[in-house]
């Protein structure tokens, strides 16, 4: 079964200009494929929602979406890695609508029948807006520096020993501040304009790199041990405030 997945980007349509997305659109609608339209890809990963596993497991898997780096990683996150060789990742962000349709045509043959198109997370009543992170797991040395910077407890370390997001929804919207710090480039949010914490190619290893160092000496001072050892204190403050919260 040939797939098409088309995520909406429901909360943050701005990130990609309607008049580029009305065209993937009618390009995708030649195709003879299952067209799965997602109102927001992170809010499935988020959820780690049965749908991810089903798109993934489909014989020919394309994405339409954001950076290929980003779309890896929510995948990963949703509980479904995407199998090397299967899927292929446009780029709604950095590709035009022609260079995309022309892609899509090469890839998928034309439409002779109609088909189905699947709603993805058709849930309106949850407010959330999914902003949250995720690890590109390519980069990651699980250092834990993320763990210990963050005070909304949004990291966790699993059964492994591993750092995973366990609780995005405790995310603060629009702060990227962990990603800026990670010594592997390796926090990823799809939804942030900047480059490379949305996901983007890092075409610069060594700025990127130099970059970061510049961000923690900013953001955490002359001595950055000690003050992830304050913050890490710090956020332990905070879950217990919040678990007496919900006891009372």
């Amino acid at each position: 079964m040939k797939t098409i997945v088309y995520c909406s980007c429901s909360h943050y349509p701005d990130l990609v200009p309607s008049e580029k997305r009305m065209g993937v659109l009618s390009a995708i609608n030649t195709c003879d494929a299952e067209v799965v339209i997602v109102s927001d890809l992170c809010k499935l990963a988020a959820n780690k929602d049965p749908e991810l596993a089903r798109m993934r497991d489909s014989d020919e898997l394309v994405i339409v979406a954001c950076h290929p780096r980003a779309v890896s990683s929510l995948f990963h996150a949703g509980g479904a890695p995407l199998k090397n060789g299967r899927t292929e990742i446009l780029n709604l962000r950095s590709q035009s609508a022609e260079e995309i349709a022309r892609r899509l045509t090469s890839l998928m043959a034309a439409k002779s029948r109609k088909e189905k198109v699947v709603e993805a997370e058709p849930d309106h009543a949850d407010e959330w807006t999914p902003w949250f992170p995720a690890i590109d797991r390519s980069r990651c040395k699980n250092c834990k520096q993320c763990l210990s910077f963050c005070l909304f407890g949004v990291y966790e370390a699993d059964e492994k020993g591993r750092v995973v997001v366990k609780n995005p929804r405790n995310c603060k919207t629009n702060c990227p501040a962990c990603s800026r710090i990670c010594p592997e480039v390796a926090i990823i949010f799809p939804k942030s304009a900047e480059a490379p914490i949305n996901g983007a190619e890092i075409n610069d290893e060594q700025a990127a790199r130099a970059n970061v160092k510049v961000n923690m000496e900013k953001i955490l001072g002359s001595d950055p041990y000690k003050a992830l050892a304050e913050r890490k204190k710090q956020a332990k403050m905070r879950l217990v405030d919040r678990d007496k919260l919900k006891q009372r």
